[in-house]
C-alpha cells in the first residue's frame, strides 16, 4: 500500500514494550476488540493504529456529532463487521443447511425448538423465542451449551447460573501479542 500505518476503528489498544507491539483490550470494556484481532503479528501491530480504542463509545459518537459526521447517528452494529449489511441469519442460510431442534433446560425438560444450532452462541440471551416456564422464575434463558451430536440446545435461567462460568480453558496454537 505504500503506507507507514494503517488506522481502524476497532476498540483495541496498542503499546510498545522492550521493541515489541503489544495489543492490548480496549478502554471500552462493552466495546473491545481484541478478540478479533488476536492473529495479528507484533510486526502487524506495529504498523496499525487504533485511535477509539483509548475511548469510550460515548466519546466517540460526540467527537463524530461534533465533526458532523453521519456515523454520530449510526445504529451501533452487532453482526459480523466482514458480512456487510446483510443480516446474520441470511448470511449463515446462504452456506449451512438449517435443521431445527429441541431446546432443552440444564435438567433435560424439553422447552421450545431452535431453527438451527448455527444462530445460536453461548452465553447468548436474546431471539431464544422461550419465556420463563410455570414453575419456574422469570429470569432470562442463556444458552449453556450446544449438543451438536444430537441437534439439541441447552439452555440455563439466570445470568448468574454455573453453567454460565468457565472453570478452565483448553487452547491450541495459541499467538501471544
Amino acid at each position: 500500500m505504500g503506507a507507514d500505518y494503517i488506522a481502524t476503528g476497532h476498540y483495541v489498544r496498542r503499546a510498545d514494550v522492550d521493541g515489541k507491539s503489544q495489543l492490548l483490550r480496549g478502554l471500552d470494556g462493552n466495546k473491545d476488540q481484541s478478540y478479533f484481532l488476536y492473529t495479528l503479528g507484533h510486526d502487524q501491530v506495529a504498523q496499525s493504529l487504533f485511535p477509539v480504542g483509548e475511548l469510550e463509545k460515548p466519546q466517540v459518537r460526540k467527537i463524530a456529532e461534533e465533526l458532523d459526521l453521519i456515523t454520530a447517528k449510526k445504529k451501533d452494529s452487532t453482526g459480523i463487521c466482514f458480512i456487510g449489511e446483510r443480516k446474520f441469519r441470511e448470511f449463515l442460510g446462504r452456506y449451512l443447511p438449517a435443521q431445527p431442534g429441541k431446546i432443552v433446560t440444564v435438567e433435560g425438560e424439553e422447552i421450545g425448538t431452535h431453527q438451527g444450532l448455527m444462530y445460536h452462541t453461548l452465553g447468548q440471551r436474546k431471539g431464544l423465542g422461550i419465556g420463563g416456564t410455570k414453575e419456574g422464575s422469570e429470569d432470562p434463558w442463556y444458552v449453556v451449551d450446544k449438543d451438536v451430536e444430537n441437534n439439541i440446545l441447552v439452555v440455563a435461567q439466570g445470568h448468574d447460573h454455573p453453567r454460565l462460568m468457565s472453570v478452565g480453558l483448553i487452547a491450541q496454537q495459541l499467538h501471544w501479542v
